[in-house]
């Protein structure tokens, strides 16, 4: 485990890594942070400063970090305002002088060096001259990266937070997270027992206090946090991206087991799994963006069509549910206005794949359904409303002429054995199985209207009659006990009503006037029982549509219609 934290350790950065785990690590050996890292105010070489007993001596002491990262060599030494002497010459010219409170000038003043590394051997002897000569002044310490992981182990891990079963779990993880097909089943073990839920989201233990809770989400988002950088690491982003989607997922869920009054006391934990969410999703878009502007771009990845077709789709919703959540901001105008401009990067970016990979107008599952609604969700948000009905026509035409000669349609289940036997195999019989129902159908119809090309709900509701009658059309409209099941599992089989057989109207404002009969419905207004969307962190709904396959309610998509 030392190694562990050790090699994790080493891939934090100084600022809104490294520095935050700190403090944490201070109060768990019983200091009392006095001040904090901040960006953009001077410091004094200060990074930070607390006040407590040395559990190495028991004398009271004022404890003074210098952060850095990495290795400290002879460059890192000496070399500018920015440099290991120059911030402990601050320290002691400025800080001890002018910024000790009055009732902490009689306790002992100890400065640590603080890194993520280590200190290299031609930067040994300099230390070593350095601390002697300003022993009179204060005493020093250096804490590399395995000093710290030892002290994490001792301090934190040793509370049972990591216990022997999580610790078995965490190690099987990291030892498969370079797996492109790993289905983080030992990870997620280790997130139920930690919020003390069972596999099917209820409660395994209704007596938590509220502090044991706040440590299990510490908890679960440092075991997130180590995979995901361990993942990266070995190349795999995705991997990353879905255990921290799973954390912050499972994590919601939890805290809306809790009493509503006592939620608040959960925000920090949340708002730091929220963080190393974005984090995640930044790090994934960053990698793939360059290969989304190139023709083709994303082919090298597969071999097959009906396998890059997955790809493309899987990417598809990657990218939606990402840029969502720059898009759906509900803070003051200043963030919000960063967070489109943040969407609309992505949005140009999930653009360019459309164009460039032809593939992404043909859907191999009716699942996909999910991923083309948040990405139209997107792009319509970030006024790339040419681009979205140019996808939109792409798709119903090939769609359409699928379903007319029956062959490489998207099917009605989630089996990859069933597109093989589907598309290599020609079983008619399985074929007309797997061409029974359809959410993928009126889903565009609906979007058709949405984005006004009412031609192409012209093709899908008369076709739909005459060319291939025996799909049955459906959707699935959930209802107002959603939240207890979307943030844990796939919810569709769990709640909510179907509607089906759907015989779309012949004409637009009839469908229209059915749209308006969903949204008038008090049963299916998921906004209003939304938990996200009274928390304003509505994207957490999305993001857990496309996480668990759970298709996206049209109440919240047809809100567009209506704002049309």
């Amino acid at each position: 485990m030392k190694l562990i934290l050790a090699q994790y350790l080493r891939t934090l950065k100084e600022r809104d890594e490294f520095d935050r785990l700190l403090p944490d690590l201070l109060l768990a050996m019983g200091y009392v942070p006095v001040s904090k890292p901040q960006t953009g105010v001077r410091q004094f070489g200060v990074d930070l400063a607390a006040v407590g007993i040395s559990p190495e001596d028991g004398i009271q002491e004022l404890l003074l970090l210098v952060i850095k990262r990495g290795d400290i060599g002879r460059a890192d030494w000496d070399s500018g305002p920015q440099s290991v002497r120059q911030s402990l010459n601050e320290v002691l010219d400025v800080y001890l002088k002018t910024h000790v409170e009055p009732a902490h000038e009689s306790l002992r003043k100890r400065i640590v060096l603080a890194t993520t590394g280590d200190l290299k051997q031609d930067t040994q002897i300099n230390w070593d001259s350095y601390t002697k000569e300003h022993a009179t002044l204060a005493s020093f310490n250096f804490w590399g990266g395995d000093q710290i992981a030892l002290l994490l182990e001792q301090h934190m891990l040793n509370e049972h937070i990591f216990d022997a079963e999580d610790r078995s779990n965490l190690r099987k993880s990291l030892a498969l997270s370079g797996d492109l097909d790993y289905d983080q089943k030992d990870l997620y073990k280790l997130f139920l027992r930690q919020l003390g839920l069972t596999h099917e989201g209820a409660l395994s233990n209704q007596t938590t206090k509220p502090r044991d809770l706040i440590k299990a989400l510490r908890v679960v988002n440092l075991a997130a946090q180590i995979f995901a950088h361990w993942s990266e690491d070995e190349g795999n982003l995705k991997q990353a991206q879905v255990a921290v989607e799973r954390a912050v997922l499972w994590a919601w869920h939890r805290i809306h087991l809790e009493e509503e009054n006592n939620r608040h006391l959960y925000h920090q934990e949340l708002g730091e799994l929220w963080m190393g969410y974005n984090t995640a999703g930044k790090n994934y878009f960053e990698k793939l963006q360059g290969h989304l502007y190139v023709e083709d771009g994303m082919s090298g990845y597969c071999r097959e069509n009906a396998e890059f077709s997955l790809v493309v789709f899987e990417q598809i919703g990657l990218l939606a549910s990402i840029g969502l959540c720059r898009a759906l901001v509900m803070a003051d105008e200043q963030i919000q206005q960063a967070g489109l401009r943040d969407a609309a990067i992505v949005a140009d970016a999930l653009a360019a794949l459309l164009e460039n990979n032809p593939i992404s107008g043909s859907p191999v599952f009716d699942g996909h359904v999910i991923d083309i609604t948040l990405g139209l969700l997107l792009l319509h948000s970030t006024g790339y409303k040419l681009q979205a009905q140019n996808w939109l026509a792409e798709l119903v035409k090939r769609i359409d002429y699928t379903f007319k000669i029956k062959r490489n349609f998207p099917i009605c289940t989630d089996s990859t054995d069933d597109l093989v036997e589907a598309t290599v195999f020609g079983d008619e019989e399985l074929r007309a199985r797997l061409m029974r129902t359809s959410w993928l159908l009126p889903t565009l119809a609906a979007w058709a209207v949405i984005l006004e090309r009412d031609d192409l709900y012209a093709v899908i509701a008369k076709n739909s009659k005459t060319d291939y009658p025996e799909i049955c059309l459906q959707l699935w409209h959930p209802t107002q006990e959603l939240p207890k099941h979307l943030y844990f599992h796939m919810a569709q089989y769990q709640c909510g009503e179907s509607e089906a057989p759907i015989k779309l109207p012949d004409t637009v404002e009839e469908f229209r006037d059915r749209v308006q009969a969903v949204l008038n419905s008090s049963r299916h207004n998921i906004i209003e029982s939304s938990p996200a969307w009274k928390g304003g962190l509505p994207a957490i709904d999305l993001v857990a549509c496309r996480h668990f396959r759970t298709p996206v309610a049209p109440f919240l998509w047809y809100q567009l219609l209506q704002n049309n």
